[in-house]
């Protein structure tokens, strides 16, 4: 039971989207999921999405759940309702230099930003084929082929197969200080070795003054991973990756089977 004290001190929640808040089959949210986030905003808490996302492919589902800021592109761009707090924008040149490369080892490339997003496909056969069509499902049409010395990202994905020279790929990354976060079956998240999920709930917190400990992360993959060794509580949906259930501290119910409002209950987040 926890004394008064502890109850006053106001509390930062952070939710990723995918698998997390939205079920993946389904592409929806969970009632009892929404519920939650609205019990947990009326007791104090402030609410965050913390998302691999770029803020311009966050859907009006969510935006419509009135969630207190995002964390968005795994930390290289967070808004506090509604007004940009921080954006980790890459330098053009170093863009076109990791698109070119991307080139060389034959990979597809799909740059993430705000408010467009640029893509560098024909290396890999049907590489961001499923990407793609869930994002322009949920409405977005944001999404434009790659153009030289203009485009730019925050972050990027890419996907490759075989015949890809991934170790290469790879090895430039690190020159480039980028971090690769391995999504599997061809497919990987790429990230300013500056930024990630963990880095962004520190500028939050910074900014609510709240301490770590009173900070509660909810995730379901690898690019969670930062958030989820960074926060002492944090939790792990029971659909999640199995590699990451020793990291976390609460392996809670699959999204679909009120996941999200049980983790919060068991913690006293909500009542």
């Amino acid at each position: 039971m926890k004394d008064e004290g502890e109850m006053m001190k106001k509390k930062c929640l952070f939710f990723d989207i995918d698998g997390t808040l939205v079920d993946e089959q389904t592409h929806q949210i969970p009632q009892s999921t929404i519920e939650a986030l609205r019990a947990a905003r009326r007791s104090g808490s402030v609410v965050f999405i913390n998302t691999g996302r770029p803020y311009s492919h966050v859907s009006a589902m969510i935006k419509a759940l009135d969630f207190d800021g995002y964390c968005c592109g795994c930390g290289t761009e967070i808004l506090i309702q509604g007004k940009p707090l921080y954006r980790h924008q890459t330098p053009q040149p170093v863009c076109q230099q990791i698109k070119e490369k991307a080139d060389a080892c034959g990979i597809d490339l799909f740059g993430e930003n705000t408010p467009t997003c640029y893509v560098s496909l024909g290396h890999v056969e049907n590489g961001f084929v499923k990407s793609m069509e869930i994002l322009r499902s949920e409405g977005f049409n944001n999404i434009v082929p790659w153009v030289d010395h203009q485009s730019e990202f925050v972050k990027f994905c890419i996907a490759y197969d075989q015949h890809s020279d991934l170790e290469a790929f790879k090895l430039f990354l690190n020159e480039m200080k980028f971090e690769f976060i391995d999504r599997f079956d061809g497919f990987a998240e790429i990230v300013p070795q500056a930024c990630s999920k963990a880095t962004a709930i520190d500028v939050v917190r910074e900014k609510y003054n709240v301490d770590l400990h009173d900070c509660y992360v909810f995730g379901d993959s690898t690019n969670d991973l930062p958030m989820l060794k960074h926060v002492p509580h944090s939790v792990l949906m029971g659909n999640g990756t199995p590699s990451l259930k020793p990291i976390v501290e609460k392996v809670t119910a699959r999204i679909d089977q009120d996941g999200i409002a049980k983790a919060l209950k068991e913690y006293g987040l909500i009542g």
